[in-house]
């Protein structure tokens, strides 16, 4: 196991095209982080300097004491899970997992060991004579996460290694993941685009967009106070609302006045919404902040009337399309009730719980101040 750093990467195509921007950080010894964000933001990449595969364009990596800018991936002591398993389909998963080590000239008792006590962890000793073409996804992939154990790295190296599976499956693969690494607490960097993956798995989410860390922090905390607009939005799902307006006074008190409605500024968010009275904001709320006023007794919050368009059935719960006075659109995540489109419905809503951002995809969530 060893700590992992990387000081201002960059990585620039055609000497143009920023692809990662000056990323710095650090992941401790033993801990499961998870690099998450859209298409083109730059985790693969940064993925694959770690791992030698990509050059890095300026910046430093180390692995443990030791930089590792020009060294060889298969001298970095670190292991690569991919999405597409990469497996030999002429060995049997035997053969397949036990590869890497014979390479390295391991005795044959030492590397039937390794063998056996990865398929024995997996649960995949039974299919050790196998060859891939007779396994299912899920199989295939614990062949993956096998090949990469036996070889004890300083750090696995997760690309999207879900993504080919069903959802039941992901599912149950990503509790066996986690398991594995209470177990083996190797660190571990994990790249996905799924927000959801991101959460379940990780010690530490970072959440990137357009080349650079937009946030870093626990899945709570990133969930609970997003650093801008692009990461509230990102994170949870369904994603939050966003509304826009301006805060106003009314009388001694603050508002937030946009999409047709009026809502009293909580005190938690006083101070900062005083210095951008009048000034363009966005409301982020997110959906299950939306409740009935009979299931929100004592909650600190206010009322609004929206227009029910669409109920979506959960079974215990319920997604509500609902519109705002002015027209636009906001979905709510409430207990399920006897609720039909077409209806006019109050609901109560948390304000406790609401962000204020700056204008712009990146702005500013004014709770950071």
């Amino acid at each position: 196991m060893a700590q992992v750093c990387l000081k201002n990467i960059q990585k620039t195509y055609d000497g143009t095209t920023n692809v990662v921007d000056g990323i710095d950080l650090t992941i401790a010894d033993g801990e499961f982080v998870v690099l998450v964000g859209p298409s083109g933001c730059g985790k693969s990449t940064t993925l694959r300097m770690v791992a030698g595969l990509e050059d890095i364009s300026a910046g430093t990596i180390t692995i443990g004491d030791r930089e590792v800018n020009n060294v060889r991936p298969k001298d970095r002591d670190i292991a690569m899970v991919f999405q597409s398993y990469a497996l030999y389909p002429h060995m049997t998963v035997y053969k397949n997992m036990a590869f890497g080590l014979k390479l390295r000239k391991l005795p044959a008792n030492e590397i039937d060991q390794r063998v056996q006590d990865a398929a024995k962890k997996l649960g995949i000793t039974q299919l050790l004579e196998r060859k891939p073409k007779a396994l299912s996804g899920g199989q295939r992939q614990r062949v993956a996460l096998g090949r990469a154990i036996v070889r004890n790295p300083s750090c696995f190296l997760f690309d999207e290694p879900l993504s080919n599976l069903d959802a039941k499956l992901r599912a149950e693969t990503r509790a066996e993941l986690k398991q594995l690494h209470q177990e083996l607490k190797t660190t571990s960097i994990y790249v996905t685009h799924d927000q959801e993956e991101a959460m379940t798995l990780g010690s530490r989410v970072v959440v990137m967009s357009g080349g650079h860390i937009q946030q870093a922090g626990t899945p709570l905390d990133v969930y609970t106070n997003p650093s801008n607009r692009f990461v509230a939005g990102f994170i949870g799902m369904p994603a939050m609302n966003f509304i826009d307006g301006q805060v106003q006074r009314n009388g001694s008190d603050l508002v937030f006045e946009g999409g047709g409605i009026s809502l009293p500024i909580h005190a938690s968010l006083a101070s900062a919404a005083d210095k951008v009275v009048g000034n363009d904001i966005v409301l982020g709320l997110r959906p299950e902040h939306f409740t009935l006023p009979e299931a929100a007794a004592g909650a600190s919050g206010a009322s609004v009337t929206l227009g029910v368009k669409v109920v979506e059935p959960l079974g215990a719960m319920m997604d509500v399309y609902a519109e705002l006075p002015n027209g636009d659109r906001v979905l709510l995540r409430t207990d399920a009730q006897p609720i039909e489109a077409g209806q006019t419905v109050d609901f109560n809503v948390a304000i406790d719980k609401a962000h204020l951002f700056e204008p712009g995809t990146y702005g500013t969530n004014l709770r950071q101040h």
